[in-house]
């Protein structure tokens, strides 16, 4: 009897000596695979952090989000008064009243030590006529503008921290239509006309500044949204075939990174939900700016 048991233990251990080299090669085979698997994978996730520093040290426009909220920041222009009749020929003179907003301070966010920002500090950025911006930073002090020709004439203030970007609060700007000479003609901007306003870039950008510059605009009477009216930033360079484009559907502040020294055209406006350009006396700006390593 022992013998038999001896015999079927025998056939059993051969039997399962077979199975194991078998399950131990097994093994062995998807070990490998999974190493394999593993490294490919790797090498791919190496590739796209590669690719990834590549594209972000080449020059790119990226969307970012508003500076925190400046509660209740608000401009008034006091003089010239709505709606008058200026004598012509005479120096037209701009007077504001701020509140809820200190004028002359340091902007306290990390977006100060990232791109161009004034070292007057917060002041109220104040566009006459789709010109580019004049800067105030002084509450209450009456600026001379200068002459302006006879007809209508339309200004918007608003709110600006150190480094340029605007308040976009409800209630924070401020629109102003006068005449000169004689009280007939249209104004560039009313309540009634969907507006977009030029703000930002503007003039030189030398040394660190050159890394990220920033792209701000400001809206009248019109909303952003992607099945509806967009706004359109187009960078041309003036040494180069290059252009750098972004649509944006939100009211938020673009930056354009790594712009190569040279001379450009900055091109915004406004469209609708087509792409077409939407008319208006704001709605299409070009500004020249110029790009410097010192």
């Amino acid at each position: 009897m022992s013998k038999i048991t001896d015999r079927s233990n025998k056939m059993k251990s051969n039997k399962f000596a077979h199975i194991i080299p078998i399950a131990i090669l097994l093994f062995l085979i998807s070990g490998f695979i999974l190493s394999c698997n593993q490294t490919e994978k790797s090498n791919k996730e190496a590739s796209e952090t590669s690719k990834e520093k590549q594209d972000r040290s080449s020059v790119h426009i990226d969307v970012e989000e508003r500076s925190p909220e400046i509660s209740g920041a608000k401009v008034t222009i006091t003089s010239p008064g709505q709606g008058s009749i200026l004598q012509k020929d005479k120096d037209v003179y701009v007077s504001l009243k701020v509140r809820n907003f200190e004028m002359g301070a340091q902007t306290d966010t990390a977006r100060a030590g990232e791109i161009a920002n004034s070292d007057k500090g917060q002041h109220v950025h104040v566009i006459v006529d789709n010109q580019p911006y004049m800067a105030f930073y002084e509450d209450g002090k009456s600026v001379d503008i200068g002459k302006l020709d006879p007809g209508p004439h339309s200004i918007i203030a608003f709110p600006s921290r150190s480094y340029h970007e605007s308040v976009k609060s409800s209630g924070a700007s401020n629109v102003l239509n006068f005449y000169v000479g004689e009280g007939s003609g249209e104004f560039r901007l009313t309540g009634d006309t969907p507006s977009i306003i030029y703000s930002r870039p503007k003039g030189e950008y030398k040394g660190k500044d050159i890394k990220k510059v920033m792209l701000d605009f400001y809206l009248n009477n019109v909303e952003l949204s992607s099945d509806g009216y967009k706004a359109r930033y187009t960078i041309t360079s003036k040494n180069s075939d290059d252009k750098y484009s972004i649509t944006m559907t939100e009211w938020k502040p673009a930056f354009i990174y790594n712009l190569p020294p040279g001379e450009y055209t900055v091109k915004l406006e406004l469209i609708d939900k087509d792409g077409n350009p939407v008319p208006g006396g704001y709605n299409t700006t070009e500004r020249d700016i110029s790009v410097a390593n010192e």
